[in-house]
């Protein structure tokens, strides 16, 4: 009784972490939210995948993402959804799944098609140049 117990308290703060990290950066949780307010910003959708057993994912948040630079350029240029990889596979299509993580999906909010992909920490210059290369090429197109 004691062992499921502790699974049950242990998948709800796994579950509550990436629930804080959406609300502290702003980023959407729900994938058809998500999109929608995409469209209708006509902004791209940066979709993250992460994991609470995952240090590369803690690393990727803590000095990627918390940058303020970073930070400013998702919210001015995109929306970004957060998802658990494990916890949260039934609320986004399935041709995103994936076995790595931090993983990034930024996606064409109109034709839902993938403009960019990475898996793996990336290094908060790295991670700017591939959002303002894809914020581009989205805003020449459109």
């Amino acid at each position: 009784m004691k062992v499921l117990l502790f699974l049950f308290l242990s998948l709800n703060v796994f579950a509550a972490h990436i629930d804080e990290f959406a609300k502290e950066m702003d980023f959407q949780r729900n994938y058809d939210q998500a999109i929608t307010l995409a469209q209708k910003e006509n902004k791209p959708l940066v979709m993250i995948f992460s994991a609470d057993y995952c240090p590369w994912c803690r690393k990727f948040e803590h000095r990627t993402l918390k940058s303020k630079s970073i930070s400013e350029l998702l919210k001015q240029k995109f929306i970004t959804l957060v998802l658990d990889k494990k916890y949260d596979q039934e609320t986004f299509p399935k041709k995103y799944i994936t076995h790595f993580t931090p993983a990034v999906f930024i996606i064409d909010s109109h034709s839902k098609e993938t403009l960019k992909e990475t898996v793996g920490y990336i290094k908060k210059k790295e991670f700017m140049e591939v959002l303002n290369s894809v914020h581009k090429s989205y805003t020449d197109k459109k």
